[in-house]
């Protein structure tokens, strides 16, 4: 081949190569110190690499953090871009069919159930059912939680609670895994997705639902708050973040620790507070709701179109092959 697109992982052998990555690059955790590293950024740095292509800003200030006192880091930086992912966008018209007296159709998405925010849209539930606000949540995922992600508490029974009040309350559908055509059809009809994660680096179903025309509910995280406007195109929760953009106790040093449980059990409910609210004080104004559907599918075409970015790899290609 002439030139390798490679994401995530550096490819080996001789062929020139470019590579984009969402986060962390080269994404060797924990061997920072080692040999194995240093030749992963000589690789970076040498005349094999033609482009490195930041995912986001967020990727982009974690690779410049993650470089910065680095003796490669100058070579690093001049190769450095910055480009969203992106799909195709069919002009269709909004699925979407509001009718009169009906709840609000809420969707999450997403296996890692705790990482993701399962917890805020159960709970959510729970409250607007405590309150009487015709709320429906739909929950497709497996529910995997604990060891599997690198954030939840690790105390098995942390969200058995949850767990009952998912299979409990009369407003959740919970639909376990389903096809990406059938998660498609839930998202076109509903109000709005769900993403309150506390942790992901682009959140990819936010963009299927704003290419569907449906606004997301968010935490500003990653690389959310660059795509999502708050009160425009979407609704964001607040999050004690880093300077990079991560919640800044993702790495606690004991997740069995009551501490940390106490802290993730706090967190959860003061979301699903502030969801709450931002949610209570969309349903009395509908032309805002509707300028929203259309601002979040604007969003889509205009960052992730993979009709220009056809046109952007194409030059892309062109011109690192000459350097």
């Amino acid at each position: 081949v002439d030139l390798i697109h490679a994401f995530n992982r550096l490819p080996v052998g001789t062929a020139p190569f470019i590579i984009g990555f969402e986060s962390h690059l080269p994404r060797a955790y924990g061997l920072e110190k080692t040999a194995y590293y240093r030749l992963l950024g000589k690789s970076l740095a040498g005349s094999r690499c033609k482009g490195i292509i930041a995912i986001s800003e967020y990727a982009k200030r974690h690779f410049i953090r993650q470089h910065k006192n680095q003796p490669w880091f100058e070579a690093l930086k001049e190769k450095l871009t910055v480009r969203y992912p992106n799909m195709p966008i069919p002009a269709t018209p909004d699925a979407f069919e509001p009718r009169a007296g009906e709840p609000v159709r809420l969707v999450f998405v997403g296996n890692h159930f705790g990482r993701k925010g399962g917890p805020v849209c159960v709970r959510l539930a729970a409250l607007a059912q405590q309150r009487n606000l015709p709320i429906q949540v739909d929950i497709v995922s497996s529910l995997e939680v604990g060891s599997v992600s690198w954030i939840d508490p690790l105390r098995p029974e942390f969200f058995e609670e949850d767990f009952r009040l998912l299979r409990s309350l009369p407003n959740i559908k919970y639909h376990g895994a389903l096809p990406n055509k059938d998660v498609l059809a839930l998202v076109a009809k509903a109000h709005f997705v769900m993403l309150p994660t506390f942790s992901d680096s682009f959140g990819y179903s936010a963009i299927e639902a704003m290419a569907n025309y449906t606004p997301v509910i968010a935490t500003r995280q990653g690389a959310l708050p660059e795509f999502i406007e708050d009160g425009v195109s979407g609704l964001l929760l607040e999050l004690e973040n880093d300077e990079v953009g991560e919640w800044k106790h993702i790495v606690p040093g004991d997740r069995y620790a009551p501490s940390f449980e106490a802290l993730f059990n706090s967190e959860i409910d003061r979301l699903t507070h502030e969801a709450y609210a931002k949610l209570e004080n969309l349903m009395k104004n509908p032309a805002a709701y509707s300028a929203m559907r259309k601002a979040a599918r604007s969003s889509a075409e205009k960052l992730f179109s993979s009709t220009d970015a056809n046109i952007f790899w194409d030059n892309y290609y062109i011109e690192a092959l000459k350097r």
